[in-house]
């Protein structure tokens, strides 16, 4: 992978992987593609190995339709999801001993949610550095909202959860961070870290406002762990 620097070997093994898997299904299945920088490896080695543009993808985010168009895909929908999808491929930000995720970085939490909801499959393919004892130990939880809704919901969050709270800002841009939704994204860093990941994604829901958290509590994934001396491992509950 020439451009690609020695810290990305593990991802590199992981996308590999991933994309190996996928070159089973038959032409035409419908792909949940996430977005990130492991993704797009991902999507690198469906175009090595000459698979590109054998199937139908669901996007999370303008930028992996523009990477997917980018590679030579011309099936690629971005508006909307279908209730079924054969298998969905994403990144994660950290994963805990039960195997629950922490994702957002990018700013795709919603979509990714969704797709991942939807898929039959759902593979995560991160490296050995993305494993955490537990969630928001590294990064703080995104938490995606609608602006009008913005200062009832941070207030909100000061009661449900002790933390520090910043309105996420570009720095390609002036002002906060715009989702593909038109939404803001809120970052959270819990003290402490976080105990219960679903309990608590349920209750940040709960406040009217908020769309969608980068917590994602274990829903069957297969996690594909990359280790920059080319082993592999794939967790699983």
């Amino acid at each position: 992978m020439a451009g690609r620097g020695e810290g990305d070997a593990g991802k590199v093994v992981s996308a590999a992987k991933a994309a190996q898997i996928v070159s089973e299904y038959e032409a035409g299945s419908i792909v949940g593609v996430g977005s990130g920088s492991t993704v797009k490896l991902f999507l690198d080695q469906l175009k090595r190995i000459n698979a590109i543009d054998r199937y139908r993808y669901i996007s999370t985010s303008y930028d992996t339709t523009l990477y997917l168009k980018r590679l030579g895909a011309s099936n690629v929908e971005t508006f909307i999801c279908p209730p079924e999808i054969d298998v969905a491929v994403d990144g994660a930000d950290e994963v805990d001993r039960e195997l629950n995720l922490l994702k957002g970085g990018g700013g795709a939490l919603f979509r990714e949610k969704i797709v991942l909801r939807s898929s039959r499959r759902r593979i995560i393919i991160v490296d050995d550095s993305k494993l955490v004892g537990s969630l928001a130990s590294r990064h703080p939880i995104p938490i995606e909202v609608s602006p009008f809704s913005l200062s009832y919901v941070i207030d909100r969050l000061k009661s449900v959860i002790d933390g520090e709270i910043h309105i996420r800002s570009s720095g390609g841009k002036l002002g906060p961070v715009i989702t593909d939704n038109g939404n803001f994204i809120i970052d959270l860093k819990p003290r402490g870290g976080i105990e219960n990941p679903a309990e608590l994604d349920s209750e940040i829901r709960r406040i009217e406002g908020v769309l969608a958290t980068g917590i994602f509590p274990y829903d069957g994934y297969e996690i594909i762990v990359g280790y920059r001396d080319g082993g592999l491992k794939i967790l699983k509950s």
